[in-house]
């Protein structure tokens, strides 16, 4: 049979070095080595990396993923087919409401942008005739509208699986330096090596805590990752950013 050192790995199945290294601290991956200490692989690797990609596209967390390894190295192809459709028909439940919440932004948005439009174009200071900024105090039967509902604070995971995805965090995180600004913002700056796992970690996330907020900015320097949650939130937050300081002088 074949054996491939790590480049060699990498290159057949598309993923970067990085990547499966950190596979391998996730338990997704068994690694032989050579008399020299150099990590090698064979054919069955292969397939193995190939499962793991064709799963993460389907935005599975690596915990679902390490489980269904165990079914597919040592079961039939039954085996996880039977595992798989549920998870698979609960990604669709989440994307159809991940679809139905972008529909209802998108209709904000273009109500944004008509009442903006329709807004006074003058040079002097807003005043009550700027309702867009304020928005309706009433409907026009003089009943206050609704208040739209938030998400809850509370994490849908069950306890083994949170303490897992906080394992996965603090290891994607390892050697980088968060810091707190004084609007509570956690800001990481990220090797770009690492935008993959981060990512995929950032879209298991909002499905569990959909109160975070995450955004990315990438520079030919590397990347800044700064997550947001409501204040009653940022203890959950603050788990996953283990040894974040604050920053008081931060903008």
């Amino acid at each position: 049979m074949a054996r491939y050192r790590i480049s060699q790995l990498a290159e057949r199945v598309g993923v970067p070095a990085t990547t499966l290294r950190y596979y391998e601290t996730q338990g997704l991956m068994a690694t032989q080595r050579t008399a020299g200490g150099y990590r090698t692989y064979d054919d069955h690797d292969v397939e193995r990396v190939r499962f793991i990609v064709t799963a993460k596209k389907l935005r599975l967390p690596l915990t679902r993923i390490r489980d269904l390894l165990g079914v597919w190295q040592g079961g039939m192809c039954r085996d996880v087919r039977v595992r798989l459709l549920p998870l698979v028909a609960n990604q669709i439940d989440d994307l159809d409401k991940r679809i139905d919440d972008l529909r209802l932004l998108g209709q904000h948005l273009t109500d944004a942008r008509k009442g903006l439009r329709a807004l006074p174009s003058r040079d002097a200071p807003c005043d009550p005739e700027c309702a867009f900024l304020t928005g309706p105090t009433s409907t026009s039967t003089g009943t206050p509208p609704a208040a739209e509902p938030s998400a809850p604070i509370a994490c849908s995971l069950s306890g083994a699986d949170h303490t897992a995805r906080l394992k996965t965090w603090h290891a994607a995180l390892s050697g980088t330096v968060s810091y707190q600004l004084s609007d509570g913002t956690i800001r990481t700056e990220l090797p770009t090596a690492r935008l993959a796992d981060v990512g995929a970690l950032i879209a298991d996330e909002v499905t569990c805590c959909p109160f975070f907020r995450f955004s990315l900015t990438i520079t030919h320097d590397g990347a800044q990752l700064d997550a947001t949650a409501p204040a009653e939130a940022r203890p959950l937050l603050g788990d996953l950013f283990p040894s974040h300081r604050t920053e008081g002088h931060q903008c």
